[in-house]
């Protein structure tokens, strides 16, 4: 109950002075939402390098050999596991 009166009183406190606090506060609030835009705008470079890195490393084992062999298709799942579909 302390800490919900306590909230409540400093909701008021902060509404009473919402003005001064909007014009101290404008610019340190802005400085700070710029270094959060660009950490977010590395952290997105960083994954989508990742991605894409992955995305390379599929299509290059994707283009391998057979497991067969060279002149031998690889099985199908039905008839590798004994399944006739």
């Amino acid at each position: 109950m302390l800490f919900l009166c306590g909230g409540a009183i400093a909701g008021v406190a902060v509404a009473k002075n919402y003005d001064k606090i909007k014009s101290k506060a404008g610019p340190v609030l802005a400085a700070a939402g710029a270094a959060v835009g660009d950490a977010y705008t590395a952290a997105a470079r960083r994954v989508g390098e990742r991605v894409e890195a992955m995305q390379d490393a599929m299509a290059e084992s994707g283009q391998g050999a057979p497991a067969g062999g060279a002149g031998e298709a690889a099985p199908h799942f039905s008839t590798a596991n004994g399944t006739t579909g």
